[in-house]
Parts: structure tokens; C-alpha cells; sequence
């Protein structure tokens, strides 16, 4: 029935398309209305499952009536001879993954891809319509450079489980966002915004985030390990759509791809909503700082955090998910008021001397007390650490406690200090725009170890509960988790 010269219906199979795990795609001649079309037909035993026939008669409902010029007009759908079909304007060009075979795209061009489907998301997110599937595969560039999106929701029915069962699901893993493999979560566009910038990642670099060779290593990818740099201006955006939380995500695919070009034009500046989250410090006994890892050493905690996440990933396949989002805490300004037990720089305490006691000892200790106070740095809480103010320059660190509360500083840092021995402090309204922040309008003082790299933070941040990972640099958002 599915070979090419025979008749589905109404339908004339004229030759094979493409074939997927999601069915197979036909040039076909509609004998009803004469006209060529592209014909999808999908496996016949999903036709079977009444949960997935109802929603997908359901979406290709709503897609059909989408009116942007991104989405590929279907003219038909629904179920001949028991297989679900959907009947769609035929175009006349490749899809993404075919031109990605030939290597990565230009920055340029990419932006514009993304830009164009960004258009088509954003218009189905307003029908309340997700994607589920955005990756290369589905995006399809004609002749003159027109991109559409194809396939809104067919991936995925509606259970977790689903994902085991399809064969175009196991290609979709590479660009499913970190809650796509919660169970519990209730997905929203910024499930979209994920994939859309991971098929970014992959138009300028020409793999795929997480490329590996197994499902597990790539879902692994996704909950753990932020995405690596493209050595594009386009770093810090891709960054930002694909924060592991979907609150601390751009929001639309527009503003994602509007960001993408700014970044192109040299315009873009991170001013996306992250939320501000507070730590508290553990109960347990003071664990000790992990020592910085010597030459050729193998990073033993990555490993046993990705090894957990493999147990995870198991667990996954077998129906049981865990996933947790943080989306706790609450976006404040980033100008603050200073606290008036603070020194202020340059303060000085004065040692009064009677004449008759002063001796040349005398006013050295003098002169090397002032001088001690008058070096310490603004912020600084007076304490046997001084407070550090390390450089903008990509660095990474594991914040393990945030001091929020006036008049407490010194007392909670200075506790946390000794708790976690090689910490440092620092005020996060002082540092790097990626750590910026404040709690109603008050500073707040972060202790922190920081990472030889991004493994080693990411090690760190394994070791200690309720911890946050950070770039420190000027152009990552501020709240973007990197582990």
C-alpha cells in the first residue's frame, strides 16, 4: 500500500519522499481536487492508540488554521484505510539536516533559519499549540531560502513513556529541553525555545549539543552539562535559550531569535529574567573543600555525577522519571542601597595617642593599622578573609550560600567561611553582570569556590546540595545555570 504507483484513498502515491521512524512522506497526486501534495503517512499502529488519534486530530486541527507563512499549510488530515495521514503542500527543497551535511551554515544564514521558524513557534504558542519536536528534520528550506516548520506534535503522545515506543523520538533526543524528561512538568514554550536554540548550536557547528552515541549521554548532557561554546558571537545567546530551568530561558522563540540577531549586529546585551535564589547553610557537618585537581587528573566527581545520571536515564526507560526545577526566589533590581555597617572605602580608623606615651613604636603600629584599614576594599565585612572581587573573564565558580539579610552579613559569611574552608566572598552588585543582583534593594554577599574548569566546578557543585554554578563574565545572563 505504501510503495510508490500504488493508491491511498483518493490519494496517488507518485515516489517515496523521506522516511522516518514518525512514517513516511509521499509525493502524491490528490485525484479528488488535481493537485500535487505531500502526503504523510504515519505507522499504522498509531492509529490504534485512541489517546494519540484524538490529540493529533486535535493539533493537526489547530495547525491547519495557523495562518504564518513559516507553518506548511496542510490542506488535509485525518485517518484511510486505518493510517493517519496529513495532506500538505508539497515544497520544493531540503530539509535542514540534508544542507547540514554539508557542514555548518554560516552564522548569518542560521540566524535567519532560526528566525523564520521562530515566527511559526511563536504563532502556534498563541494558539496554545506546542511544537514538541523542533529539530533539523522539520525545518525545511525551499529553493529562494523560505523555511517551514513541519510536524507540530506528532512525536510525542501523550505519555513519558512514549519516547521509548516511536523511532523518530530516539533522533529527537539530541533537542528535547531537561523537562521534557520529567513526567510531572507541565510543558510551555520554553520547551520550543530549547530545542530552537539547540538546532542553532548545531546550524553554526554542524553536531548537535550533545553529541554522543547514546541515549543515556546525551540525556545526561542535557540535565548536567551546559552547552559548549561555538566560538560565535552567538555564545551567549545560545546560553540563555538553553538554561537548564524554563524560567531562567528566553521566553518566546522570538525574543530568542530577535537576540540572535542583536548579537549578530553587535547589539545584544543579557537582560533576560532570571530568578534570584537564596541558599541556605547545610545542616550537616562542615564538609571539606575539594582540593584543586592535579595534572592529568580524571575528574572523579563529573564522573560519578554522570554515572548517577545514567542510573536516572535507566530508571527514565523504565517509567520512573525524577526531575527537579528550582524557580524559587524573585527578579530585583540591580541598583542597591549600601548598609551602613559597611566600611566604606577608604576608612580609616584613628589611634589617639597621648604625647607622653608616644614612642617610634608607637607610630609605626599606628601608621600600619591605618594603613591596614585603609586598604580594606568596599564591601569588605572585616573579617579574617578579605572579600575578593575575581575577574570577568569566563571563569567558573560554585556559590554554595548567599547572604541576604542586613546586619547579618558578617556573622552568616563569616559561619560559611568557616564552614567551607578555601572559600572566598564576594558581593554579587560589585562583580560581573552574570552574577548581578540584589534582595529588595540589599546587597548580597555570595561565598563561592572557584573552579580550575568547568568540569571541576561542575564537581564541586555535585558535592554540595542547594549549591549554583556561574560564569563570571558580562554577557551571560544573570541567573544561568552552567552545570
Amino acid at each position: 500500500m505504501t510503495s510508490p504507483d500504488m493508491s491511498l484513498g483518493p490519494y496517488r502515491l507518485v515516489r517515496l519522499l523521506g522516511r522516518g521512524g514518525m512514517g513516511e512522506v509521499y509525493e502524491a497526486v490528490d485525484t479528488v481536487k488535481d493537485r500535487t501534495v505531500a502526503l504523510k503517512l504515519l505507522p499504522a499502529h498509531l492509529a490504534d492508540d485512541a489517546e494519540y488519534r484524538a490529540r493529533f486530530l486535535r493539533e493537526s486541527r489547530t495547525v491547519a488554521r495557523l495562518n504564518d507563512p513559516h507553518v506548511i499549510p496542510i490542506h488535509d488530515f485525518g485517518e484511510i484505510d486505518g493510517r493517519l495521514y496529513l495532506d500538505m503542500r508539497i515544497v520544493h527543497g531540503r530539509d535542514l539536516r540534508s544542507i547540514l551535511r554539508g557542514g555548518p551554515v554560516p552564522t548569518d544564514r542560521a540566524v535567519d533559519i532560526v528566525g523564520q521558524i521562530a515566527g511559526a513557534l511563536d504563532a502556534a504558542h498563541a494558539s496554545g499549540l506546542l511544537h514538541r519536536d523542533v529539530k533539523p528534520e522539520n525545518i525545511l528550506v525551499d529553493d529562494n531560502g523560505f523555511a517551514y516548520l513541519v510536524d507540530f506534535g506528532i512525536a510525542q503522545a501523550a505519555g513519558a513513556t512514549r519516547l521509548t515506543q516511536t523511532g523518530a523520538a530516539i533522533g529527537s533526543f539530541a533537542y528535547m529541553a531537561p523537562e521534557r524528561f520529567a513526567d510531572s512538568v507541565s510543558l510551555t514554550p520554553a520547551a520550543d525555545v530549547y530545542s530552537l536554540a539547540c538546532v542553532l548550536f548545531e546550524a553554526v557547528t554542524g553536531s548537535p549539543p550533545y553529541a554522543a552515541t547514546s541515549i543515556e549521554q546525551i540525556i545526561s548532557g542535557h540535565l548536567t552539562r551546559p552547552v559548549a561554546p561555538t566560538g560565535t558571537v552567538l555564545d551567549p545567546v545560545i546560553a540563555a535559550g538553553t538554561a537548564k530551568s524554563p524560567a531562567q530561558r528566553v521566553q518566546t522563540c522570538g525574543a530568542f531569535a530577535a537576540a540572535a540577531r542583536d548579537a549578530l549586529a553587535g547589539r545584544y546585551t543579557p537582560t533576560l529574567p532570571a530568578p534570584v535564589r537564596d541558599f541556605s547553610p547545610p545542616p550537616t557537618a562542615p564538609p571539606q573543600a575539594p582540593p584543586p585537581p592535579p595534572p592529568g587528573r580524571t575528574d572523579g566527581g563529573h564522573v560519578a555525577l554522570v554515572a548517577a545520571i545514567v542510573v536516572l536515564v535507566v530508571a527514565l526507560v523504565a517509567g520512573v522519571v525524577w526531575f527537579a526545577i528550582d524557580s524559587s526566589g524573585d527578579d530585583s533590581p540591580d541598583t542597591v542601597a549600601d548598609v551602613s555597617t559597611q566600611p566604606a572605602e577608604n576608612s580609616r580608623v584613628t589611634t589617639t595617642v597621648t604625647e607622653a606615651q608616644q614612642t617610634p613604636d608607637t607610630k609605626a603600629r599606628e601608621t600600619t593599622r591605618e594603613t591596614t584599614e585603609t586598604s580594606r576594599a568596599v564591601g569588605d565585612l572585616g573579617l579574617s578573609t578579605p572579600i575578593s572581587t575575581p575577574p570577568c573573564d569566563g571563569r567558573t565558580v560554585t556559590i554554595v550560600y548567599s547572604a541576604t539579610a542586613p546586619g547579618a552579613y558578617a556573622r552568616e559569611v563569616g559561619d560559611t567561611l568557616a564552614r567551607y574552608p578555601g572559600s572566598k566572598y564576594l558581593r554579587t552588585d560589585q562583580s560581573c553582570a552574570s552574577l548581578r543582583r540584589s534582595s529588595d534593594g540589599n546587597p548580597i554577599y555570595a561565598v563561592y569556590f572557584e573552579g580550575s574548569s568547568l568540569a571541576d566546578t561542575c564537581a564541586t557543585a555535585a558535592q554540595y546540595s542547594g549549591s549554583n554554578s556561574r560564569r563570571l563574565d558580562d554577557v551571560t545572563a544573570v541567573g544561568v545555570e552552567i552545570c
